[in-house]
């Protein structure tokens, strides 16, 4: 089972992805129980959760489903499952669940708005695009993410595991550069990567970046002419003759 936090229309979604299974049910009724608590007492009534990346789910996890929407439905509010996979829904349709959670004062969304591209004209430059739920923020060099961060610091403000600013992005040219201050106060990790504190990241192409618990999408529009490695093409077919040339070369002077 893995978990983490996306923003899905302005508003945290908490994420669940591979099997949920008899193993995975203490963590995911841990994790669903402080996600549902954190909100309720900020006031958020309505909870969301996404089994898009969900391949199996057990007994055990459905029940807690079912606890879980009553005591929502409790306190005013309503739990929502977002666009469960198809293995999901099958599993669903042949046990009725849709309707037994809905009973319990749930709901089930088995779509959801497509997520944004970020799509723009080559430049000198790389372009870098910060993709948060259906907003596409434009980076610039120096720009922060966080709680305080340059870029909508009001779409992470108490959410799990982000600290103030705990990366910037550097524009440098040919690419884009993630740095991890020496005291983040978060783990950041790309691509399921961790950034160590006081490390960097070279960025080109899409990415996803973690922050504490949350994720968000990075593209990069590379300078017109540069391959998805970041090196011009030219540049590379250079280096190819090139290195064949030494080679001849050193091969017949042998």
């Amino acid at each position: 089972m893995e978990v983490a936090v996306e923003i899905v229309g302005g508003k945290p979604v908490l994420v669940f992805s591979r099997r949920l299974d008899d193993e995975a049910a203490g963590r995911f009724n841990r994790e669903l129980g402080l996600w549902v608590e954190r909100l309720l007492t900020k006031g958020i009534t309505d909870l969301a959760i996404e089994f898009s990346g969900v391949s199996y789910v057990t007994s055990a996890i459905l029940r807690s489903l079912l606890s879980m929407a009553k005591r929502v439905r409790a306190r005013g509010g309503t739990l929502c499952i977002l666009n469960p996979s198809p293995e999901i829904q099958e599993t669903f349709g042949i046990i009725g669940f849709r309707e037994i959670f809905e009973s319990y004062g749930g709901k089930c969304i088995s779509s959801l708005p497509p997520v944004p591209l970020a799509e723009r004209a080559p430049t000198d430059t790389a372009q870098l695009d910060i993709i948060v739920g259906n907003r596409v923020f434009a980076c610039a060099d120096g720009d922060t993410l966080g709680t305080e961060g340059s870029l909508g610091p009001e779409l992470f403000s108490d959410l799990p595991g982000v600290a103030a600013r705990p990366v910037r992005f550097q524009n440098a040219g040919g690419h884009w550069v993630a740095l991890v201050p020496p005291d983040p106060g978060s783990i950041v990790r790309i691509d399921s990567q961790v950034v160590a504190p006081g490390q960097e990241a070279i960025l080109k192409g899409d990415h996803v970046l973690q922050i504490g618990e949350v994720r968000v999408r990075i593209h990069v529009t590379l300078p017109e002419g540069t391959s998805r490695e970041g090196e011009p093409i030219n540049v590379q077919v250079q280096s190819v003759f090139s290195q064949t040339a030494e080679w001849i070369d050193k091969t017949l002077k042998e």
